[in-house]
């Protein structure tokens, strides 16, 4: 099974997937964007029994009732994603990897608060809120 690695911009906090993702696409919400000052997030899904911290302690942040968001406490970098919805997956933010070229996104999800000037030119599906897996 092929492992991807990958870490903050300082390169304290380090992680380790080794699972197959289970899914993967650009997040449009409004708590993506301001978590990441962008307006969408690439993230790639992974079984949670896969993901391992190798390097660092990540701080968290409980974004909203059931969801957490972990990062580099030393540089900021937002790189997790968890969710008591989902407890037995995580999400990682694509570009947090070392090669996140081998993640390519499949879908948008929460299209419903795309920020208006964003123009979407691929063909990927598009959904509203959570997409197919909800």
């Amino acid at each position: 099974m092929a492992k991807h690695d990958g870490g903050c911009l300082c390169g304290k906090v380090r992680f380790r997937v080794a699972a197959p993702p289970i899914d993967s696409g650009y997040c449009h919400c409004r708590t993506c964007q301001k978590n990441s000052g962008a307006p969408v997030v690439a993230w790639v899904t992974f079984p949670a029994s896969g993901f391992s911290w190798i390097a660092g302690e990540p701080g968290t942040y409980q974004s909203s009732a059931e969801a957490r968001r972990q990062f580099c406490a030393a540089c900021g970098s937002y790189m997790v994603f968890r969710s008591d919805r989902f407890p037995d997956e995580v999400s990682v933010n694509t570009a947090s990897f070392d090669t996140p070229e081998a993640f390519p996104p499949q879908m948008h999800i929460f299209t419903a608060s795309r920020i208006s000037w964003l123009h979407i030119g691929d063909d990927l599906p598009r959904h509203e809120e959570y997409g197919d897996f909800t």
